[in-house]
């Protein structure tokens, strides 16, 4: 038989244990589950990796607007999703958060290719762009894990843990 001390040690506890739960769905919410999982399995990207980016990016905000000029659940640049849209046919306007995830996740996916599958690089490429990335590298200012890239993990592994089974890897 439990004691009655450890016993109501257990039940708070749980309790506890259930606010902290309750606060990780709260901080880490989830949208455009459908939107996530169709790009996902068209562009073989994993939905977490998605759901993270849009996270940091815009917090699910559909009409986010950095002050460098970004837009959409993805920030994307409006040169960068014209060209996106030149490279990957979408209906309608890349502002439309379907479209924005497509291009943003197609997007990463071109730089994961472009960057020799470098997760790390292709990240801090899709943040703060080619160009500027292939610049810091080439002065051997090399590095491999930023903020970004640090903080994307740890939201890719937060949904993860909260929200596997709501999103699908390709092919599942």
């Amino acid at each position: 038989m439990i004691p009655r001390r450890l016993e109501k040690h257990f039940f708070w506890l749980i309790i506890i244990l259930f606010f902290i739960l309750l606060m990780a769905y709260q901080f880490f919410p989830l949208h455009f589950e459908i939107e996530i999982n169709r790009v996902s399995e068209d562009l073989e990207i994993d939905p977490f990796l998605i759901v993270a980016i849009i996270k940091l990016e815009s917090n699910f905000n559909e009409i986010a607007l950095s002050h460098s000029g970004a837009f959409g659940l993805m920030q994307l640049m409006p040169e960068t999703a014209n060209w996106l849209a030149n490279q990957r046919f979408i209906q309608g306007s890349w502002r439309e958060p379907l479209n924005n995830i497509e291009l943003g996740s197609f997007y990463l996916k071109q730089l994961h290719i472009d960057f020799n599958q470098d997760f790390h690089h292709a990240l801090n490429a899709y943040h703060m762009g080619p160009s500027r990335l292939n610049e810091v590298l080439e002065n051997n200012l090399g590095f491999k894990k930023t903020t970004y890239t640090k903080r994307i993990s740890l939201y890719r592994l937060a949904y993860k843990i909260l929200y596997d089974g709501f999103l699908i890897y390709p092919g599942e």
